[in-house]
């Protein structure tokens, strides 16, 4: 996998190029290798992990990601954040940068379901899953390149790919240098904006669970926190946890 890793580095740029890097054909999960690498000493931030496959993919609420090989892209990128930085912002930061290299390589744009999952024309091809380490933190992004010869599993939910001619590797080096770039001001207001711009669910009705519940409410905005201002029965609100959809649970028209 020597000819993605030189093809990564280029694409990070003079800035990050000398960051290490590893690309594999295959591992069980590219956020567990990295969390147990962390954890025993090999490895420090910032370190790039992708790749092709792989057998133990998942995403938030420990949900199985599909990740076959030769359809997509599997990274995760270990960084080290200041210490104020709020974990809401890194994935808000994420998904930013995931649209950005996205529609850079593909003239596609990306449309962003609060808080991690991106859309393109109504099905879902890329999710992010941000893990704490106690100081740095894992940011794990799939990014479904090609519909799978077989199509997806009926547990993928909603989902689809890019269906475009993008080099993963200088795909994932893009992603990974606009994390770091912006993790080195979280709070500037343009990453915000642009998180804004492209998450369309402000004035639609969803439906959230909170402690075992089913409700409703009308998307007001999005907080500076990265949380997901509401309202319902009981008045304006913040999530900063748990996931919505819409009514109907279907996407067209809108992401």
């Amino acid at each position: 996998m020597k000819r993605a890793e030189e093809a990564i580095r280029r694409a990070l740029g003079s800035k990050w190029e000398r960051m290490p890097v590893r690309a594999l054909s295959e591992t069980d999960s590219t956020n567990l290798r990295l969390k147990e690498w962390y954890r025993a000493g090999q490895i420090a931030p910032p370190y790039l992990l992708t790749a092709d496959s792989q057998t133990a993919g998942r995403g938030r609420l420990g949900r199985r990601f599909v990740s076959p090989p030769g359809t997509g892209l599997y990274m995760s990128l270990l960084a080290a954040p200041s210490p104020d930085t709020d974990c809401g912002l890194i994935t808000i930061l994420a998904a930013v940068a995931v649209c950005r290299a996205v529609e850079e390589a593909s003239g596609l744009r990306p449309k962003i379901k609060w808080v991690n999952d991106l859309f393109v024309r109504g099905k879902k091809v890329c999710g992010i899953l941000a893990e704490g380490l106690g100081g740095p933190v894992i940011i794990g992004i799939g990014v479904n390149l090609r519909t799978p010869p077989v199509g997806f599993p009926p547990e993928a939910g909603p989902a689809g790919a890019l269906d475009a001619d993008v080099d993963a590797s200088a795909l994932a080096g893009r992603i990974a240098r606009y994390i770091l770039d912006g993790l080195e001001k979280p709070d500037d207001p343009a990453i915000l904006d642009a998180y804004r711009k492209r998450m369309p669910l402000t004035g639609q009705t969803v439906r959230y669970t909170q402690n075992g519940q089913e409700k409703t409410a009308r998307v007001t905005g999005v907080a500076p926190d990265g949380g997901l201002m509401i309202e319902d029965e009981t008045g304006p609100r913040t999530l900063r946890t748990g996931e919505v959809t819409l009514g109907s649970g279907a996407f067209e028209g809108l992401l």
